[in-house]
């Protein structure tokens, strides 16, 4: 189970810290929806994390992530303002334990929310032959390596573009197209795909209205309540 957790956390750090020409008009406001890939046959503990998703809601002035895994069991939940990070939310329930993490530092919050932003990115290589559509956009393949070597493959599409709000420096971090399909390594010869089954120009009305219920949290007081284990 300790194994399957650490594949957990290893999700949740590479998305949250990871957008051909034709008729299509870019989109930046909607929804992406994700679904996790895993080979069960490779690592039967992989089988618990299939069909994990993850769903991505963004306007030009808040952004949303959701994620599911193991079966509903843990989900996390981001919601943030573009312009002022530092007032997002992050939402947590593991096990129906309810915990909303407050006094989170402006960096942190910027991390959280950029699908497109990669942190300790070493280099990008974009091969734009090595093409296929996904969710019926366009894509093609870029691959980073981070500064500790791990290397990350995406397929992106410049046809998303959900405002970023980047600071200037950090642009040089940032994908030039919006992933579509995530090839995360977990190690031990394990791949991680997640790939969009789902792309929409519509964002609910509520989608950033923060839900009650949640006790507050500082990092420090998780840290402690987790072991250590989930305080990165």
């Amino acid at each position: 189970m300790k194994k399957l957790l650490n594949f957990c956390l290893l999700i949740l750090a590479s998305v949250a810290l990871a957008t051909t020409v034709n008729a299509q008009k870019k989109i930046k406001e909607g929804t992406v929806k994700f679904e996790m890939q895993a080979d069960a046959e490779a690592n039967p503990e992989m089988a618990m994390l299939a069909g994990s998703t993850l769903n991505f809601y963004f306007t030009e002035e808040n952004q949303r992530m959701d994620m599911d895994m193991l079966g509903g069991m843990m989900k996390i939940q981001t919601i943030f303002p573009i312009k002022k990070p530092v007032d997002g939310v992050v939402l947590m329930d593991m096990l129906g334990q309810k915990i909303q993490l407050v006094g989170m530092k402006e960096e942190e919050m910027s991390r959280s929310y950029n699908m497109m932003n990669v942190d300790d990115m070493k280099e990008v290589k974009y091969d734009e032959s090595d093409k296929k559509e996904i969710a019926g956009y366009p894509c093609y393949k870029a691959t980073v390596v981070k500064e500790d070597g791990m290397v990350m493959k995406f397929y992106i599409t410049e046809k998303i573009q959900p405002p970023t709000g980047m600071k200037k420096k950090d642009k040089a971090l940032a994908l030039k197209g919006y992933p579509l399909e995530m090839i995360i390594s977990a190690g031990e010869g394990i791949d991680m795909v997640f790939k969009a089954t789902e792309v929409s120009n519509k964002v609910p009305e509520d989608a950033f209205k923060v839900p009650e219920g949640y006790q507050k949290m500082t990092m420090e007081e998780f840290q402690e309540m987790t072991g250590g284990m989930m305080g990165n």
